[in-house]
């Protein structure tokens, strides 16, 4: 629901097994949406994302997600409540204003998203000097999840996890290595080039990251 630049981007990066419908309540918007979108098979549909007898006349019942993309922060909410109470498992709403968020995760309408957090992330990740291929701010909490690959001589290479002494409220949730994912305990050895994912409460990611970097001495 909701046909701006987001909705556009997403059409274009989903892989071509999706089938996606949009719904766009401006019928100029949708002209542009179907010349935007004319090489994928995207169906551009004029109504209201609220509209209950739209959404079950497009088959919402047998839809696997439902993503709420437009500029105002409550009609994405409720059309994800309405998704949800439709038999919708996946529900997505762009929430903007953050004095909303608390109170979207209150309601249970599935996954929040917000441009600012997710920006945010992405600067943090690149001013790391880490090898970090993933890093996410959870909004709730003071959080971050990281995605590190452990480097050829890192610290955390040298000692298994328990002897690691990591920073208060580190915890290391899994890895993966060689294609393999592997759940992770105080006795499991991380090996250079594990993809090895970290989550970080309350604590500084840039204390973390020293373990995985390169040439790092004891």
């Amino acid at each position: 629901m909701g046909g701006d630049k987001t909705a556009v981007r997403a059409a274009l990066t989903a892989p071509d097994y999706m089938n996606i419908k949009i719904i766009e309540k401006d019928a100029n918007r949708c002209d542009r949406l179907n010349e935007l979108l004319g090489d994928r098979d995207t169906m551009v549909i004029h109504g209201d994302g609220r509209d209950l007898g739209l959404l079950e006349e497009e088959g919402i019942q047998n839809t696997q997600a439902f993503v709420a993309l437009t500029g105002n922060a409550e009609t994405n909410i409720l059309a994800c409540l309405t998704a949800k109470r439709l038999g919708v498992r996946k529900t997505i709403a762009m929430v903007e204003n953050l004095d909303y968020v608390k109170m979207a995760e209150g309601l249970d309408i599935g996954t929040i998203i917000n441009k600012m957090t997710i920006a945010a992330s992405h600067i943090f990740q690149m001013m790391l000097e880490a090898d970090v291929d993933n890093l996410r701010s959870l909004m709730l909490v003071d959080s971050e999840v990281a995605e590190f690959t452990a480097a050829e001589g890192s610290k955390v290479t040298k000692k298994t996890v328990k002897d690691l002494r990591l920073p208060i409220g580190t915890t290391i949730g899994g890895l993966v290595r060689k294609g393999q994912g592997m759940l992770v305990n105080g006795n499991s050895q991380i090996e250079a080039g594990d993809s090895v994912m970290v989550f970080c409460h309350e604590a500084k990611l840039n204390n973390v990251e020293k373990y995985f970097k390169k040439n790092t001495i004891w």
